[in-house]
């Protein structure tokens, strides 16, 4: 009867390792794709006037969480994304001012506006783009 060896070898630190730093890519690179997105919907809406709001999106990845965040810093940028006036879309059924009001632009000249449209920079940006995120996981998996 012959001797029969049988190794048996554990990889599975390696493919966990090798998980992680896949993971570590795709959030990287849809905090990249996302950042640029949302740049589109604020430029495609016309809503840069210094280009303050638009050149402060930025993104951070937690990996802790499995997470990547697109956002912005800029106060204002909320009126944006919601709206203002009779235009605010709440979640939490608040309205807007639903009267006029006067503002002065910085040429000192007055305006008399209801509000600002909303754009959903962040919510168009990142959910209108679904299948674009999925396809980035997909090519950095099969690297």
């Amino acid at each position: 009867m012959a001797d029969i060896t049988i190794r048996i070898e554990d990889h599975s630190g390696d493919i966990l390792r090798a998980l992680e730093e896949k993971k570590a890519q795709i959030l990287e690179a849809w905090g990249q794709q996302g950042v640029t997105n949302v740049k589109n919907v604020i430029t495609a809406e016309s809503r840069v006037d210094t280009g303050a709001m638009r050149n402060s999106i930025n993104h951070q990845v937690q990996e802790s969480e499995s997470a990547v965040y697109v956002g912005t810093d800029i106060e204002y940028a909320v009126y944006s994304e919601f709206g203002t006036g009779i235009y605010l879309e709440s979640d939490d059924g608040r309205q807007g001012r639903q009267t006029p009001w006067r503002y002065q632009d910085r040429d000192g000249n007055w305006h008399i506006t209801r509000g600002m449209k909303p754009i959903h920079m962040l919510k168009n940006g990142i959910g209108n783009n679904i299948p674009e995120y999925k396809q980035i996981a997909e090519d950095i998996l099969k690297r």
